[in-house]
């Protein structure tokens, strides 16, 4: 998972790049990658024309990486050992015409002071691209996009690394799984004007069934789920919020049948479609110019 992830950078890249516009967003333009990685995001970013390129991260082994892949391609940029959330970031680094941010906020300890750096960073009339994990999605609550794990993103943050340390000997990485509202607020309260880039699929009914059968997969995997033997309170823990979630889908999915109004249904539906079924929220955020 890990090893596709890397090697795929430059795709998820160019997939962002167009996301926002492409040319037309990124011709001459001065771009910021956050959580640069495998420098993917900017090798995208100069094909289509950007003028000036800067990556941070606070990996300096990915730093390394993002050098070489960056020299592959003939790309030059400016790449930093730096947090985002650091006090010393905007002065450091000035501002953007655009600000790439690819699954990152879920890893910072204060995404509130992650959102203000943003917002500092982008400079008026500016675009930032953001791509969020959605934990409460049924198919990273059967398995997590960042370690493969069942139930973890069911779980707090001191409960996950309790799970997490079961399977693995580094540094967990994961400080939150927060709701769509909650990152919207802290973006906006920031002056920045956000929208959702994901549109639902014609087909709702269609969703709401596809839905309601892997729902009924973490059902069945709940209920057969063993308790730890050192930690058997987190099993119990990890069912109870799962049946939870079962519940206020299977909720939301009933009062979505039961409606005769084309508006309501609409409403239930896209709810439904933002909280359980995508995996990421792909975000774009202005500064007014």
């Amino acid at each position: 998972m890990w090893l596709d992830f890397s090697l795929s950078s430059v795709e998820r890249g160019r997939y962002a790049v167009a996301a926002m516009g492409g040319r037309s967003v990124f011709r001459a333009a001065r771009v910021l990658d956050v959580g640069c990685a495998y420098g993917g995001f900017l090798v995208a970013a100069s094909e289509a024309g950007a003028r000036l390129l800067a990556g941070i991260d606070i990996n300096d082994e990915l730093l390394k990486l993002a050098s070489l892949q960056l020299a592959d391609y003939g790309v030059a940029a400016t790449l930093d050992l730096l947090d985002v959330t650091s006090p010393e970031v905007v002065g450091r680094l000035g501002r953007f015409d655009v600000i790439l941010c690819n699954d990152v906020l879920e890893h910072v300890v204060d995404p509130e002071d992650a959102a203000a750096h943003l917002a500092e960073l982008l400079d008026e009339g500016g675009s930032l691209f953001l791509q969020i994990p959605n934990g409460r999605a049924v198919d990273f609550m059967l398995q997590d996009g960042h370690y493969g794990l069942f139930g973890i993103t069911l779980l707090d943050r001191l409960r996950a690394e309790r799970v997490w340390a079961a399977s693995y000997s580094d540094m967990y990485g994961v400080e939150h799984y927060a709701p769509l509202s909650y990152y919207l607020d802290i973006l906006s309260q920031n002056g920045l004007s956000v929208r959702l880039l994901n549109q639902p699929p014609a087909n709702l009914d269609a969703l709401l069934g596809a839905l309601g059968s892997r729902f009924d997969e973490l059902e069945d995997a709940l209920a057969v789920l063993s308790p730890s033997e050192n930690d058997p309170e987190l099993a119990e823990e990890m069912r109870r919020r799962g049946r939870h979630e079962i519940e206020v889908f299977r909720h939301q999915a009933g009062l979505y049948a039961e409606s005769t109004v084309a508006a309501e249904r609409s409403i239930i539906a896209r709810t439904l479609w933002s909280t359980y079924e995508l995996t990421f929220w792909e975000l774009i955020a202005r500064k007014p110019g």
